[in-house]
């Protein structure tokens, strides 16, 4: 794919030969067609299809922070492309065709905001509980940040919250994930200005929590 600069004739879009003109986020764009062939891909690059389509299931529950998380990352990329870039080349490990998700090196949202202190994490009842450390006489001018909560246990729909909370409160709650007692929970927090700039911290795994037994 390749931008270019108006000609003689303008701007154009559609299909001219092999080649396609379009326009994306106000930048004119050409690419040709895919070449088809009946060639069987391989192994090289069904490893990458497989990755793709995990990244893509893995974070479509996440769309929301995604869009906030990675919004600011690259004017030539979609909050989306940014994120799926981040989780295939540093987050999806394993060789073709056993991939999985490590959730310790999950990044869930990345910028220059200042990030969290101490943060930690526990369970409480159908809950988890985060809390942070807040310094008023250093953290003044962020204390308005809101708190991007996620809760994620592997192969069950993840949870979270944007702006729910602020940093100045030092803590908040959000549900677990509904997911059966015993399962691991890996938490992460990052904070946001929640004003036209969209700055956002770097994400931090908080830790992890055990869903406890009922009652």
């Amino acid at each position: 794919m390749g931008t270019y600069i108006k000609g003689i004739n303008g701007r154009f879009t559609g299909k001219v030969g092999s080649t396609v003109g379009s326009q994306w986020k106000g930048i004119s764009v050409m690419k040709s067609l895919p070449d088809f062939s009946n060639h069987k891909a391989s192994k090289k690059q069904l490893a990458h299809r497989a990755k793709f389509r995990l990244a893509t299931k893995f974070l479509q529950p996440l769309y929301p922070v995604i869009q906030l998380g990675f919004k600011n990352q690259d004017s030539l990329k979609s909050p989306q492309n940014a994120a799926m870039s981040e989780l295939m080349k540093y987050t999806i490990e394993g060789e073709y065709p056993d991939y999985k998700v490590n959730l310790n090196n999950l990044v869930l949202a990345v910028g220059s905001l200042k990030g969290t202190n101490r943060p930690s994490v526990e369970a409480n009842g159908e809950e988890v509980v985060f809390t942070w450390r807040y310094n008023a006489s250093s953290d003044e001018m962020f204390k308005d940040n809101g708190v991007i909560l996620v809760a994620i246990a592997e192969g069950y729909y993840p949870e979270y919250t944007i702006g729910q909370n602020v940093r100045s409160e030092g803590t908040a709650s959000m549900y677990l994930p509904d997911a059966p007692p015993g399962t691991v929970v890996h938490c992460y927090i990052a904070f946001a200005a929640m004003d036209d700039t969209n700055r956002v911290s770097n994400s931090v795994h908080a830790g992890t929590v055990i869903i406890p037994e009922e009652g």
